[in-house]
């Protein structure tokens, strides 16, 4: 896996045309707030049939929809993720067998954008039996009184 993240989730989802969408809304982001207390640096791909469901919810959460054609009079067919710079912008293709709907083609990106790393320097005490061993006898054979470092 990339090290930005830790692991992918893709999930697939219909919205009839006629439901809920207020409950649709609270079940996918309580769905992804849950998977992301559990995996802080999940990928997160949602491709969806949304009809009308109205998205500002998602795009806030921060998730990017990347399909910009109509797939069917309007944009009802939309791919939303987290990880927007991996992907090339989608293609819209005619549907496959007798859909009324068109066909999304998304390809990986050649060269995605890489977020900086930062550069952490940690210290730690040794604590195999060695170590400690060293620790004990430079503190045994520690002289306060003739050292410079409180003088």
């Amino acid at each position: 896996m990339p090290r930005e993240i830790s692991h992918i989730l893709i999930r697939a989802l219909y919205h009839p045309p006629k439901a809920d969408n207020g409950k649709m809304l609270d079940y996918l982001i309580s769905s992804l707030d849950a998977v992301s207390r559990q995996y802080p640096q999940v990928g997160i791909i949602l491709l969806c049939d949304f009809n009308e469901l109205p998205d500002s919810q998602l795009r806030s959460y921060p998730m990017r929809q990347l399909v910009t054609s109509p797939t069917r009079k309007l944009t009802l067919d939309k791919i939303y993720t987290n990880t927007a710079n991996w992907f090339e912008k989608p293609v819209v293709l005619p549907g496959i067998s007798r859909s009324d709907h068109d066909s999304v083609l998304m390809a990986p990106s050649a060269c995605p954008q890489r977020p900086r790393r930062r550069m952490l320097q940690q210290c730690r005490r040794s604590s195999d039996p060695n170590g400690k061993t060293l620790l004990c006898y430079h503190l045994k054979h520690f002289d306060c009184r003739t050292s410079s470092l409180f003088s």
